[in-house]
């Protein structure tokens, strides 16, 4: 018995599907729009048009497309601010100098300091403003970029869940992970005063 291959779409079936895809970028209709926007398969011309769309909702269902341009990224923040920061954060592409400015939405923004925190290219003082919300603090606590100083306050923190994540971080010594285990802190030698 032998498997056929799958079969692929006609030419004409590809142009009927890209079709009804430009179309529905052009729609009048928002939620069309958005509904497109949230595909990650849309040819760049479409993708960086719902990019640039006027409706924050559309422009905040692509900020995650990883194909998106810095350029695009930022003119959208510029664009619609805090209502597509926290998604714009979260776009695997972003560049540490945009997810650094994004902090800057502080405390009227709280899912923008949360998905910074736990962004892999988030740069040092990106991190350092994200540690002043609590919830951003648990997940910045085990980001392998954190500085060893500040790493080792965090093992002292009052807050367990981020003494935990702390004590998870890859970029942890392992002479202090030792310590830990031992039941000193890494600071003074003295008794882990937290669980």
């Amino acid at each position: 018995m032998t498997t056929q291959p799958a079969a692929r779409p006609a030419a004409s079936d590809r142009r009927r599907v890209s079709a009804e895809v430009g179309e529905l970028a052009r729609s009048s209709d928002p939620a069309a729009r958005m509904l497109l926007a949230r595909r990650r398969d849309l040819p760049s011309r479409i993708r960086d048009a719902l990019a640039a769309d006027a409706d924050a909702k559309v422009a905040k269902s692509v900020a995650t497309d990883p194909g998106l341009s810095d350029g695009a990224l930022r003119a959208m923040v510029d664009r619609h601010g805090s209502r597509v920061a926290a998604k714009v954060a979260a776009n695997p592409a972003a560049a540490p100098a945009l997810l650094e400015e994004l902090t800057w939405y502080g405390n009227t923004a709280r899912k923008v300091l949360r998905e910074v925190a736990r962004h892999p290219r988030a740069s040092v003082p990106a991190l350092l403003v994200c540690l002043a919300d609590q919830d951003a603090r648990r997940v910045v606590a085990g980001h392998p970029a954190l500085p060893l100083p500040v790493l080792l306050d965090l093992l002292d923190d009052a807050d367990p869940q981020v003494v935990e994540a702390a004590a998870g971080n890859p970029s942890l010594p392992f002479a202090v992970m030792a310590d830990l285990l031992n039941g000193r802190s890494a600071g003074s030698g003295s008794p882990l005063t937290h669980s």
